[in-house]
């Protein structure tokens, strides 16, 4: 191999570490990566850049809008309570309903969104049927991200595959390619879940499985507040009595979180910091037991279990409690709640935090928020209401529905793109972009909503790494690793194409789909020309991988998505995910060995 090709092999060395090292932003790693192969003299400036002009990236982009569309009009709420009604009360069927549904929603729109529309209805569901989230939700994920697989702007990836197909001189792939492999992956997944799968599930513990509860009872329940209330009660000459909570060393030192304030046989829910205490006001407070002890010895206070949470003292006619999960894209990660002062930016306050399985409600303040967290806050239901238009965050109760009467001009976008793009009339880039055009103009989204609703960090990993790929091809490093794959297997293009896949696999528990799919597309494709097969089954095969990284929750972030509202724990994943994985593996090459001889 050439120096200009060990230089590439250092360059991607260092982004896949980085990918698999999770502390940098993707978006980062793809522009370091452009500055890389600027300054090593292996592409030139404009070729360096040339990624963002690519008309694959506008069709991304235009995909999110069109996704947006379909998101705001309800059409996916719409179809999601119709499905659910006729499944009835059945687990199993409604498993099955909840997957199929995602993964055709996952076919022609953001998977972030359809998820984000599906997760509240979910929940509301469960609890309709006496059914846990936790049995739900994973199957739920597991189903939007086999649908991304079934046709061409099912995920960015598939574009990504094409766009690199087409760079190579080889023909461009239809609307509906991916359709026998992603089909067959949905029906086959959705079949294990049913059975097999369902029994790997845990039982759940994030939310109880009963009919009919108070849904606000029910949250209080889950993060078993109960748990950690006290009744403080400030007595005459209590160096506590007579200043602002703020200003009070109640959070700062004793970890204190103030839920709600007892004055005058009056109560007063979620008090604000600049509630000036009062003699003889008790308090309703989250607190460890430990540091309430101290909290007594120091101030002069009278602390009791409070045995009896009630609703009165948490909720008014006002004041109420939600729960909401971090999105995927969300700018929030790695913050902490001081950091992003949330109580005066939402004028909320944060009871508890749903991790890993189970709830954290003291010293929230200073804990960092990662991917999965769900969160329990209490405040005005105006601020709440604030809150679940903020694209930082997932509403798990079910919102009321935005511009329902848009919803026919969403569909028709979604029809356009479709008839457009499989009949050849315009390229997939035009027709993406007139969908998009549609459903702004239409009235379905705002010009504002439009650009919140893309993901800028997918466009800008996408359009920055496109041009590793060609580095990759036109240095040799994809002949090079290529040439060692083939006598591995022996120069059988089936068992060449699986050790590729496994591959891809393999990276994609490290490396997001689009960087996986930009570094495996070369050696993909260097591959197939040397066992003699066509490029495109292995084109197909290196984008529908991505949707077969299921053993760990980190793998994609609609894994981390659910990852809270269900309690889920990381071995979870790895006990549903990695029979599932083989499985769908092996269904995918079958299923391209019987559609394209190799």
């Amino acid at each position: 191999m050439t120096t200009e090709g060990w230089i590439v092999v250092a360059i991607l060395a260092a982004a896949v570490a980085a990918f698999a090292w999770g502390r940098l932003r993707p978006e980062l790693i793809a522009m370091a990566v452009v500055l890389a192969l600027g300054v090593s003299r292996l592409l030139s400036p404009a070729a360096a850049f040339a990624g963002f002009g690519d008309p694959n990236v506008l069709t991304i982009t235009a995909v999110f809008v069109l996704s947006a569309g379909l998101e705001r009009t309800g059409v996916a709420v719409r179809l999601a309570r119709w499905l659910l009604r006729a499944a009835g009360g059945s687990e199993a069927a409604l498993l099955v309903a909840l997957m199929g549904l995602a993964g055709a929603l996952s076919g022609i729109m953001n998977i972030f969104g359809a998820i984000a529309m599906l997760l509240p209805v979910t929940i509301a569901v469960s609890r309709e049927a006496g059914v846990s989230p936790a049995r739900l939700l994973m199957p739920l994920a597991i189903g939007g991200r086999l649908g991304g697989a079934l046709t061409l702007i099912g995920k960015p990836s598939n574009l990504v595959a094409n766009g690199l197909l087409i760079e190579s001189g080889a023909p461009p792939l239809g609307f509906f390619s991916f359709f026998p492999v992603g089909a067959a992956m949905l029906v086959i997944g959705t079949a294990f879940m049913a059975t097999v799968g369902r029994r790997l599930l845990p039982t759940g513990t994030a939310v109880p499985a009963q009919v009919p509860v108070r849904r606000r009872r029910g949250l209080a329940e889950t993060y078993q507040l109960a748990e950690r209330l006290y009744r403080i009660r400030i007595p005459e000459g209590s160096p506590l009595a007579g200043r602002p909570i703020a200003q009070t060393s109640l959070s700062a030192e004793f970890g204190v979180i103030v839920l709600a304030l007892r004055r005058h046989h009056r109560w007063i829910q979620a008090p604000g910091p600049e509630e000036r205490l009062a003699a003889g006001d008790a308090l309703i407070v989250e607190a460890r037991p430990h540091d309430v002890a101290r909290l007594r010895e120091g101030n002069g206070v009278e602390v009791n279990p409070e045995t009896e949470a009630s609703r009165a003292s948490l909720e008014s006619e006002d004041i109420g409690l939600a729960e909401v999960v971090l999105a995927p894209r969300s700018d929030l990660i790695g913050k902490s709640l001081r950091e992003l002062e949330f109580r005066q930016r939402y004028g909320l306050t944060v009871a508890a935090i749903w991790r890993e399985g189970r709830p954290r409600r003291t010293w929230l303040a200073d804990l960092p928020l990662q991917y999965g967290d769900a969160l329990l806050v209490q405040g005005p239901r105006e601020r709440i209401r604030f809150l679940r238009q903020d694209p930082n965050y997932i509403s798990l109760d079910e919102a009321p529905v935005l511009r329902e009467s848009r919803a026919a001009v969403a569909v028709a976008a979604a029809l356009v793109l479709i008839v457009l793009a499989t009949s050849g009339a315009l390229p997939l880039s035009l027709a993406a972009l007139l969908a998009a055009g549609i459903v702004v103009v239409g009235g379905c989204v705002t010009t504002q909503e439009a650009f919140q609703s893309i993901d800028w960090p997918v466009v800008v990993v996408t359009g920055g790494l496109l041009p590793l790929g060609a580095v990759l091809q036109f240095t040799g490093v994809a002949d090079a690793v290529a040439h060692a794959v083939v006598p591995l297997a022996g120069a059988n293009p089936l068992a060449v194409l699986a050790i590729v896949v496994l591959l891809a696999v393999a990276l994609g528990h490290v490396v997001t789909s689009v960087p996986n799919t930009i570094i495996m597309m070369p050696i993909a494709l260097a591959a197939a020309a040397a066992v003699g097969a066509p490029p495109a089954p292995f084109a197909i095969a290196v984008a529908s991988a991505t949707s077969v990284t299921l053993l760990t929750p980190i793998s994609h972030p609609v894994s981390l998505m659910v990852m809270g509202p269900g309690g889920y724990r990381f071995a979870d994943y790895t006990r549903v995910g990695a029979p599932l994985a083989v499985l769908l593996t092996a269904t995918m090459l079958a299923v391209i060995a019987l559609r394209w001889p190799l």
